[in-house]
């Protein structure tokens, strides 16, 4: 049996296959998330077939591309709709304990299209939406900015210009962790920001976390401007623009109190932006 970790805001999820694999499988992947990392979640990666349906409940469905429902007292994700009446070709089974479960593919499904992600979209997103809560975290629409250390997060919706931002910096040799989907968690009282593998536009990312010092809701202007944003009105922002655990009523509730917690902690902004590099001293100058 063969196993590998991957790392992801600091939680190492690790994969173990029920058939053997040429330890070259694993070392032609030099993807910075691959890590020796200790084990936080284990999952079997398992060609079996599928478990039996028993006592199936529906508890959410995207309507496009998985859903979920429980079975026995453990969360069940299938990476199709309820809706669409056709047959998983995968399942992630996730046991009570948020600690174990066991991924089922399809017989044919080729071991080389697993690597280096064994669960694929969607359901390695819909999977960490729902862990993160138990690990102080959640997962935002944003683009995330190492300046020489400083954290800079870019929170937007869909064209709000996250790929803009990243490709601006990276031209200016600032890294970018990620221009889409960024982990935002509380450790130890402080707010750090982490990249994901999941990028949008722009193809750089990074596994790198850091401290975050200012946070930025992005929208297209015609000129470049500045306004604070706190309290509620924060909080409502930054759930407009996060992946919230809809199905978790916990997870909500984890959910809501980090998005207070930002807020309250640091600066949150409006940031109308042109696209040009002029944005960088302004928001380096706030």
């Amino acid at each position: 049996m063969r196993k590998f970790t991957i790392s992801i805001a600091d939680i190492g999820i690790s994969f173990l296959f029920d058939k053997d694999i040429s330890k070259s499988r694993f070392d032609d992947f030099k993807n910075d998330f691959i890590k020796d990392a200790r084990t936080d979640i284990t999952l079997r990666v398992s060609h079996d077939g599928f478990p039996e349906k028993k006592r199936r409940r529906k508890i959410f469905d995207s309507a496009s591309t998985w859903s979920l429902f429980t079975s026995q007292g453990k969360y069940v994700f299938q990476d199709c709709s309820f809706k669409s009446g056709s047959p998983p070709d995968k399942l992630v089974v996730l046991e009570s304990n948020f600690q174990s479960g066991k991924i089922y593919m399809k017989d044919n499904e080729p071991y080389q299209d697993l690597f280096p992600d064994p669960l694929g979209y969607p359901l390695n997103q819909a999977l960490m939406t729902t862990l993160l809560p138990r690990y102080g975290g959640m997962m935002f629409h944003a683009c995330g900015i190492d300046d020489s250390g400083y954290g800079y997060l870019f929170l937007g919706n869909s064209t709000d210009g996250k790929s803009t931002i990243a490709r601006l910096w990276f031209e200016n040799k600032v890294p970018v962790l990620n221009d889409d989907r960024i982990i935002v968690r509380e450790k130890d009282g402080e707010l750090w920001m982490y990249g994901t593998p999941w990028h949008g536009d722009f193809k750089e990312f990074s596994s790198k976390g850091l401290l975050i010092r200012k946070l930025f809701f992005l929208r297209h202007g015609k000129r470049n401007s500045v306004a604070s944003k706190e309290g509620r009105e924060a909080v409502s922002m930054l759930l407009t623009r996060c992946f919230p655990p809809f199905w978790d009523k916990d997870g909500m509730a984890n959910t809501i109190e980090l998005c207070q917690l930002i807020s309250e902690r640091i600066p949150c902004y409006e940031l109308n932006f042109v696209p040009n590099r002029k944005i960088i001293p302004l928001v380096r100058d706030i």
